[in-house]
């Protein structure tokens, strides 16, 4: 199954999740979508989608996700990346609780065809609640890059760092940030950093927009690659 449609048959199942609400409460989702289309002197169409869904049961959560962004300038590819993964949390007391996860991704015109990502590790609330909250988590990542300059595979053995923060500015205006940090113990100059910063206005009880920020950052970046990749969205967002 390719990315897309993966992304796509997470939209369906958060759809039939959201229908079936009454019957099945421990499940929550959240699918966000957008598209910008240019036409004139300079014709342009971009397109991404997200998603995620996730199943509490007693103190495990079982989370599914994926997002995908493909943009054409002038019939021209210039942008084409994903993301696909599935997570398993495991509460051990109200604050404390552990993770597994994979995920694969792509981004072809940052110098790679796929890396795929294998993370455990501990997480921590240090705030918990309705209004306002705050994560830490501290782990070990386990990573496999497939170039697209048709060198070697590299393999990698990376900690992780990472920390989300949650505020509900009022009934409709809610803010997050995040910030994650990966020491590469095999190559220490080739370390990764990410942060992603973003605004939801709520509409109704279901539908909001969201507008976010994304920063990526490889200190050695593939052959081809950049250090540093952004990406500004604006999307619909629906949450079940």
């Amino acid at each position: 199954m390719n990315p897309f449609s993966l992304t796509a048959l997470l939209c369906t199942l958060l759809v039939t999740f959201a229908a079936h609400a009454d019957d099945a409460p421990p499940f929550k989702g959240e699918a966000e979508a957008g598209v910008i289309i240019v036409s004139g002197n300079n014709d342009s169409e971009s397109y991404n989608a997200k998603a995620k869904t996730t199943y509490t049961h007693d103190k495990n959560v079982y989370t599914a996700f994926g997002r995908y962004l493909k943009t054409n300038s002038n019939g021209v590819e210039s942008a084409r990346n994903w993301e696909a993964g599935v997570r398993y949390e495991r509460e051990l007391t109200d604050y404390l609780g552990v993770f597994v996860g994979q995920k694969a991704e792509s981004d072809v015109f940052n110098g790679y065809i796929q890396r795929d990502s294998t993370d455990a590790g501990l997480k921590y609330y240090l705030i918990k609640g309705d209004e306002m909250s705050w994560t830490v988590e501290a782990g070990y990542r386990y990573q496999k890059t497939q170039p697209t300059t048709g060198n070697d595979v590299t393999y990698d053995n990376l900690g992780r760092v990472y920390t989300e923060f949650n505020k509900a500015l009022d009934k409709t205006l809610s803010f997050k940030y995040w910030a994650e940090y990966l020491p590469n113990f095999t190559d220490h100059d080739a370390y990764l950093a990410n942060t992603e910063a973003s605004l939801n206005v709520m509409l109704n009880s279901v539908f909001s927009l969201k507008l976010a920020y994304l920063l990526q950052y490889q200190n050695v970046p593939p052959s081809g690659g950049k250090y540093t990749t952004t990406t500004t969205t604006m999307n619909l967002v629906a949450k079940f």
